[in-house]
């Protein structure tokens, strides 16, 4: 396979297949997507099958470039990976091997979220669904499948998997990315953390990434109003608000109840 920079015009040859770039989020900057490549590779000589995720922009401002690896688990002799497709919506990617296995993996850690056989012919061709964001393949024998991610389960099946290393961050962190429900109970406990220790633009954070208006409601509105203000320093409702103005808008109610300090 060859990966070739029109800009710079330099090439690099890889020993790899089932390739695909995308634009995503990796990190808690979530106004910034990551430019990257994924691709599977096997190098002459090696047993093993390894997925790399790699950055290939600019990355993020006082971020360096992001790189992650994997091992393939082939359940298999003989089988590889032939198509690959990104699903940014949910911050993963698909993989189908020749033998008719299904794999996705999460973009940021490269961990395997799911892994199964969905059928036995050869899958010669995909698209991407716009909108689902999913996968529609069409296999050997004509069958036409469509695979895509139930945005309601995502979040509580990676809470609740075992098989993947440290889940529980990872699902809050990809609730935070991606405005997914299923993990409202771990943002209302580390709000409540971060209000009950004192840092206040922490749980605005957290107010801000929460989906919905699971946070950002009049109950959050009415907890800072009730703060009382340090000596010297701002209002808690005025840092709640200051916080969420640096990287998104306020919502009606929050635009209300700002004008309201602002006035007097």
């Amino acid at each position: 396979m060859q990966l070739y920079l029109i800009e710079k015009k330099q090439q690099q040859i890889l020993q790899g297949f089932a390739a695909t770039f995308t634009d995503m989020p990796i990190s808690d900057n979530t106004q910034y997507k990551n430019s990257l490549f994924c691709f599977c590779e096997q190098k002459e000589g090696e047993a093993t099958q390894k997925l790399h995720i790699m950055e290939i922009g600019t990355p993020a401002p006082g971020a360096s470039k992001f790189k992650v690896s994997t091992t393939i688990q082939i359940q298999q002799e003989g089988d590889f990976p032939v198509l690959m497709q990104d699903v940014p919506k949910y911050g993963v990617v698909f993989v189908i091997t020749k033998f008719g296995y299904f794999y996705m993996y999460e973009v940021s850690t490269a961990s395997l979220l799911q892994r199964q056989k969905f059928t036995d012919q050869l899958c010669i061709v995909a698209t991407r669904n716009p909108k689902t964001d999913g996968m529609i393949v069409i296999n050997k024998a004509g069958n036409i499948y469509a695979i895509n991610v139930e945005e309601n389960n995502l979040i509580p099946y990676i809470n609740s998997a075992g098989h993947i290393t440290d889940n529980k961050t990872l699902s809050f962190k990809l609730a935070q990315r991606f405005s997914l429900r299923g993990a409202d109970e771990i943002f209302v406990q580390m709000f409540q953390q971060k209000m009950m220790s004192g840092d206040y633009a922490g749980a605005a954070n957290v107010a801000k990434d929460a989906p919905g208006t699971l946070l950002r409601n009049q109950d959050t509105i009415n907890k800072f109003k009730a703060l009382p203000q340090a000596a010297g320093g701002p209002a808690p409702i005025l840092v709640y608000f200051n916080t969420l103005l640096q990287s998104t808008k306020l919502n009606a109610q929050e635009s209300i109840e700002l004008a309201r300090p602002v006035i007097q």
